[in-house]
């Protein structure tokens, strides 16, 4: 292969895994603000029924 065919090989292959780094770090961050929402999610579950469990003393009392 000639040099002229190289080149434009080579700036292929290196701007394809700069591509795929990208999506990468985007998939990494996708998936990171996925978990802060199943947190979130998870914390906010938990709070409402603590809520739930309060009206409920409350109402007991006499």
């Amino acid at each position: 292969m000639s040099n002229e065919n190289k080149q434009p090989l080579e700036e292929a292959v290196e701007e394809t895994i700069e591509l795929a780094h990208q999506a990468i770090e985007q998939t990494r961050a996708e998936i990171a603000r996925s978990q802060a929402l199943s947190q979130a999610e998870a914390d906010l579950a938990q709070s409402i029924n603590q809520i739930g469990k309060d009206q409920d003393d409350l109402a007991a009392r006499p």
